[in-house]
C-alpha cells in the first residue's frame, strides 16, 4: 500500500493543499483542479470549529472521493489517531501530518493507512526510520532551510525521500523538484483560501495549468 501510494505521489509531483469546510466549495475546487490537469488534492483538517468543523471536513473528503474517483485524495493536518480514523473512514487514500506523532504513525501502520509525517530535523528522521518510514513530509520547508537543508540531509540519509511543503510557490517549485531526494511537493499557491472565498474557479484552473507546466 505504501509503495503504491508513493509511486502515485511521485508521478503527480505537485499536490495542491486546500482548506475546505463546504461541500459545494469542495466539489468546485476539485473540478477546477481537474480542468487544470491536476488529479490530486490534499484536504486539510484545519478548522476553528472543533468537532463540527472536523465533521464537515470529513464530509468534504468523502464527497470528493465519491464524485471524482479519478482523483488521488489525501487528508492533511492529521495531528492525532482520531483524525486519522476520520480521514480513513471518509475515504482518504493517504495522510499528511505536520509533525511526527508516534501515536498517529502507529495507528496508521496498524490500520494499513499510508502516512507521511512531517519532519525538519535529523532526530525526527531517525524516529521515522525506526517506524520503517522512509518517505517523509518536510515541513515547514522554506523556514527550515529549504533546498539547502534537503541537500544537507541527503548525506546522512540517502535512503530517505521528502515531500516538502510550506513556503513553496510557482517561483521556487523547480528548485525543490530538482533536489534528488524530493519526489513531489505540496503547495497552495494555485488554490489559495482567497481564491476559494472568491469562488474564482477559473483562476484556480489557470494556475493549476501553470503549476504543472514543468
Amino acid at each position: 500500500m505504501f509503495e503504491e501510494i508513493t509511486k502515485k505521489i511521485n508521478d503527480a509531483k505537485i499536490i495542491p493543499v486546500v482548506k475546505l469546510e463546504s461541500l459545494d466549495d469542495a466539489l468546485h475546487a476539485a473540478e477546477a483542479l481537474l480542468k487544470g490537469g491536476i488529479k490530486n488534492i490534499e484536504i486539510t483538517f484545519r478548522t476553528l470549529h472543533g468537532r463540527e468543523g472536523f465533521s464537515k471536513i470529513s464530509e468534504c473528503i468523502s464527497c470528493v472521493c465519491k464524485e471524482f474517483p479519478q482523483m488521488l485524495v489525501a487528508a492533511g493536518t492529521v495531528i492525532n489517531p482520531d483524525l486519522a480514523k476520520k480521514a480513513k473512514d471518509a475515504g482518504a487514500q493517504f495522510l499528511f501530518s505536520p509533525g511526527f506523532n508516534p501515536a498517529t504513525v502507529d495507528w496508521c501502520v496498524e490500520n494499513s493507512m499510508p502516512i507521511f509525517p512531517g519532519v525538519n530535523s535529523p532526530s525526527q528522521i531517525e524516529q521515522a526510520l525506526q517506524k520503517n518510514l522512509s518517505v517523509l513530509k518536510f515541513f515547514p520547508a522554506e523556514i527550515s532551510g529549504g533546498t539547502k537543508m534537503l541537500k544537507a540531509l541527503s548525506g546522512p540519509f540517502p535512503q530517505v525521500s521528502f515531500i516538502p511543503t510550506g513556503g513553496i510557490n510557482e517561483e521556487n517549485k523547480k528548485l525543490y523538484l530538482n533536489c534528488k531526494n524530493v519526489i513531489a511537493l505540496c503547495g497552495s499557491w494555485m488554490i489559495s483560501e482567497d481564491l476559494i472565498r472568491e469562488k474564482n474557479w477559473n483562476r484556480i484552473t489557470e494556475l493549476s495549468r501553470q503549476a504543472i507546466a514543468l
